[in-house]
């Protein structure tokens, strides 16, 4: 049978199982290379949905780490940087292995004596070829363009990564190192429990959504990257208007275009902006009747809500908050008409020389 993105969503228990099992082995040279260097700063490379999973995955690491991680575009980071801190650990991220800005980039800095390691799930791709360190996000080849657990291993990858280091170099105590693993481990468990809601919300909502001309996604912290997933991904796959924004940022304009047309998503984790975008939502339910909310509560306050019905640690909350994002684009896709396994703009890549 041919794969689909919804096959790959179903695969993302086991492989993440897989990726926490195997930990150890799959970070032994980044642990070696990194535990008795005393890094400025992370700085991570990357674009599309490899950058969206860090911005998801970030505050866990800075957290756990005590350590600032900055995301650059490539491009921009080859073209318009102003000089490369050789204190710093540098990170490309590209699951694929082949994306030219996130490589051309890992090549400027690896003209100095700053430490590279890359992030990827083919360990054949030429990103390899520039790095100090390989980290295999541990997802294998997703065979469809539109890539989701991938996402999900990335995210787990990168908070690992974190984890790890912290207890390597005594940032943590064994006790939080096993507390905190427990509660990755619990997060995982609940994966397939999401995916049958957000089934069962998703028939619920079906003909609403499938009539929205223009969605929105606002979330807060590490909800932030899954608004920013949700850009990405429905834009890629519904093909109609898409924005991810933050709370506060969707408050300083651009929720003056709203209108009764505008479909908005809320992600609510268990944080402290919880109350502020409560409020919002309430003001913009007056505004337009195409308000929804994935909440980790176990009751709705309103018949559009996805109640996920989880106790999960919000710098953790991304790894199941994401899941009714990726089957949202795929069913609303389908449903909608859109042949995903057809390739459009098939010469893209080659004129554009996007990936190599």
């Amino acid at each position: 049978m041919k794969e689909t993105m919804f096959t790959y969503i179903n695969e993302e228990y086991k492989t993440n199982k897989s990726i926490l099992s195997n930990r150890k082995k799959n970070l032994k040279e980044f642990i070696n290379l990194a535990k008795d260097k005393n890094y400025d700063e992370w700085v991570v490379l990357a674009t599309g949905s490899s950058i969206n999973a860090i911005e998801c995955a970030k505050y866990y690491v800075e957290n756990i780490l005590e350590i600032n991680i900055e995301m650059k575009m490539p491009s921009v980071f080859s073209n318009y940087g102003k000089g490369i801190n050789e204190n710093a650990l540098y990170l490309g991220v590209t699951q694929g292995g082949s994306s030219y800005s996130t490589i051309e980039a890992l090549k400027t800095a690896s003209k100095t004596n700053a430490d590279i390691i890359s992030l990827t799930a083919n360990l054949n791709s030429s990103v390899c070829d520039i790095s100090k360190v390989v980290v295999d996000i541990g997802c294998g080849e997703e065979k469809v363009g539109y890539v989701t657990k991938g996402f999900s291993a990335t995210v787990l990858t990168f908070m690992l990564m974190g984890l790890e280091l912290a207890y390597e170099s005594d940032k943590i105590n064994e006790q939080t190192y096993m507390d905190e693993l427990r509660k990755i481990e619990q997060a995982i468990e609940h994966t397939d429990n999401v995916i049958e809601k957000t089934l069962n919300w998703y028939e619920e909502n079906k003909e609403e959504l499938i009539s929205a001309k223009q969605i929105a996604c606002i979330g807060y912290g590490p909800g932030y990257g899954v608004t920013r997933e949700a850009d990405t991904k429905i834009t890629e796959t519904v093909r109609i208007p898409m924005n991810g924004h933050e709370l506060e940022e969707y408050m300083h304009g651009p929720y003056l275009s709203l209108s009764n047309k505008h479909h908005i998503i809320f992600i609510e984790t268990e944080g402290k902006l919880e109350d502020r975008q409560q409020a919002l939502r309430l003001y913009l339910n007056e505004y337009t009747d195409h308000i929804y909310k994935i909440t980790y509560k176990n009751y709705k306050e309103d018949r559009h809500d996805l109640a996920l019905d989880i106790s999960v640690d919000e710098l953790i909350s991304p790894l199941l908050f994401v899941i009714p994002i990726q089957i949202l684009s795929y069913f609303l896709a389908e449903d909608k008409g859109n042949k995903l396994s057809q390739k459009i703009f098939e010469d893209f890549d080659d004129k554009l020389k996007s990936k190599i």
